[in-house]
C-alpha cells in the first residue's frame, strides 16, 4: 500500500499498532517529548521522501493507494482482486 508521504509522517502514531504505541509512549517519557517526536518525524520525512515514494510507485509491483475513506475490508477485497487471489 502506498500513501502520500505527508500522511505517513503526520499520522504515524495515530494507528493502534502496539509497536508504534510503545515507541510513542517511550518518546513521551523523554525529558523533552516534543523534541523527541519532532526528531522522529524528521526521520520519517527523510524515509518517506518523494524520491522513495517514486521508487515504490515505479518499482513494477502492483500498488494500492491508501484511501482514508476506504474500510479495511474494502482494502482487503481490492488487494484480493489486484493480486488475482479469487
Amino acid at each position: 500500500m502506498l500513501a502520500d508521504p505527508d500522511i505517513s509522517v503526520n499520522l504515524f502514531f495515530n494507528r493502534p499498532d502496539s509497536e508504534k504505541q510503545f515507541l510513542y509512549k517511550l518518546m513521551l517519557d523523554e525529558p523533552d517529548p516534543q523534541a523527541s517526536l519532532d526528531n522522529y518525524r524528521e526521520i520519517l520525512t527523510r524515509i518517506n521522501s518523494k524520491e522513495s515514494y517514486d521508487k515504490f510507485l515505479n518499482s513494477g509491483f502492483k500498488v494500492i493507494y491508501r484511501d482514508e475513506n476506504r474500510s479495511q475490508n474494502e482494502t482487503v477485497e481490492l488487494a484480493i482482486k489486484l493480486l488475482g487471489i479469487k
